[in-house]
C-alpha cells in the first residue's frame, strides 16, 4: 500500500509519538521513511539591531535542534529495521516545504505529529498540521 512515508520533524514530544507511528507503518508495509526537518530561515521576529548577529545565533540553534530531531527518529527508525533518509530543509513556511518535498521526493503518506494549539496560540505560532493537511495532495495522518 505504502512504499515512502514522509516523517516530518520538529524533535518534540508530538513529533517523536508520529515517528513511533510512522515507523511501526513503514515496518507493515515494508515502506521506506523520508525523514525531514523544516529550518525557516526567515524567522517571525523582526530584529531591528544586531540581526546578522541574532539570525546567525537563531540559525546555529536551529540547525542543532534540527539535526537532534532527525537523529531522534533515524534512530527509531534504525532499530526497527526500517528504510530511511534523513534532510534538513532551509525553506520558508514549512508546511509548503513538507508537501512539496513528499510529492517531489514521491511520498505516498505523510506522518506527522500536532501540538494541538488552540486559540491564541494556534494564531501566533500556527499549526503547521493544520496547513500540511489544507495543503497536502495525499493522505496525512496526523499523530496527537
Amino acid at each position: 500500500m505504502f512504499k515512502k512515508i514522509l516523517l516530518p520533524t520538529d524533535g518534540s514530544e508530538t513529533a517523536q509519538r508520529a515517528a513511533l507511528v510512522a515507523v511501526d507503518l513503514a515496518g507493515r508495509y515494508g515502506a521506506s521513511l523520508e525523514i525531514v526537518s523544516v529550518i525557516d530561515p526567515l524567522p517571525f521576529m523582526y530584529f531591528p539591531d544586531g540581526g546578522s548577529e541574532a539570525m546567525a545565533l537563531y540559525m546555529e540553534a536551529s540547525e542543532a535542534a534540527a539535526k537532534l530531531g532527525l537523529a531522534a527518529a533515524e534512530a527509531a527508525a534504525k532499530a526497527a529495521g526500517v528504510a530511511f533518509s534523513g534532510h534538513v530543509l532551509r525553506e520558508h513556511g514549512p508546511a509548503q516545504a513538507i508537501t512539496e518535498h513528499a510529492l517531489s521526493s514521491g511520498c505516498e503518506l505523510i506522518v506527522m505529529g500536532s501540538h494541538g494549539r488552540r486559540g491564541l496560540d494556534a494564531v501566533i505560532l500556527g499549526s503547521v498540521a493544520q496547513k500540511v493537511l489544507t495543503l497536502a495532495k495525499l493522505p496525512v495522518l496526523v499523530v496527537k
